[in-house]
């Protein structure tokens, strides 16, 4: 539930998490086994992984001119994205329940958006990264699919993976995107507290849908971390999703989700 933003230096979360694993597993297996099963045991780690990685990418899923996107937005997903929507008209981008992810990937994707007469829907969760590819819309809607309590637009500032390091060096970017995008409505100060002042890299500025929400779920929350209670995170009751140009229309869209996507009862 945060932007993973992975370092210049060209240090991927892929290969931090394999540098600690591959230490554990060495240390773990120098003591019990001999060097040919820690050879063994480092193969198989690394196998899985690498499909993990693959697991986690976006799902996307296309419906005629409609295309859905669902889960954590990882490198190249950018890449992914762009040729998918290239490769045939589009005219509407379903976000549809992702935490966030690869804070670049995900401003490149929503860069090249800008530029396309597409509009952004959102479907359950859409929180981090994600909101920055849903500002990308020409037009920005809520959408069916999810509960309304649950179908929510998340901003914070950007963290390392793994650490939850703050990096308010590159909020700056995306509170201008933010900007850009809100237009005339946009709140300085509401998105300085959401994206410099939160300590938590797991708290957020949360806005739910509007027209399926009764007036007290509509209005905006500051929650300092994700274990917060809600009557102890900030309200800003004359705050709401349009009010703060993150959608262009406060109804909802009545849509269908693919199968693949839809919420699964636990």
């Amino acid at each position: 539930m945060f932007i993973a933003l992975y370092a210049r230096q060209g240090i991927h979360l892929l290969a931090v998490v394999r540098q600690i694993i591959s230490v554990l597993v060495r240390h773990v297996y120098s003591t019990y086994v001999s060097r040919h099963h820690l050879f063994i045991a480092s193969c198989v780690v690394l196998l899985i992984m690498v499909l993990a990685q693959s697991a986690h990418a976006i799902q996307i899923h296309r419906v005629d001119t409609d295309v859905f996107i669902s889960g954590d937005i990882v490198v190249n997903d950018d890449v992914r994205l762009q040729a998918e929507l290239e490769s045939a008209p589009v005219k509407r981008l379903i976000l549809v329940n992702s935490r966030g992810g690869h804070l670049f990937a995900s401003m490149k994707i929503a860069r090249w958006l800008t530029a396309h007469p597409v509009t952004t829907l959102v479907s359950g969760p859409c929180l981090s990264a994600c909101s920055l590819i849903f500002m990308a819309g020409q037009q920005r809607q809520y959408a069916t699919g999810y509960e309304p309590r649950l179908t929510v637009i998340g901003i914070h500032g950007p963290s390392m993976p793994l650490t939850g390091e703050l990096l308010p060096a590159y909020a700056a970017d995306m509170m201008a995107f933010y900007k850009e995008r809100m237009g005339d409505k946009y709140d300085a100060d509401l998105l300085r507290v959401a994206l410099f002042e939160l300590k938590d890299a797991s708290g957020f500025m949360l806005i739910r849908e509007i027209s399926r929400n009764q007036p007290r779920d509509r209005i905006t929350l500051l929650c300092p971390t994700s274990s917060t209670p809600r009557w102890r995170c900030t309200e800003y009751p004359r705050q709401d999703a349009y009010s703060l140009g993150l959608v262009t229309s406060m109804d909802t869209v009545s849509l269908e989700l693919p199968d693949v996507m839809r919420p699964r009862m636990p």
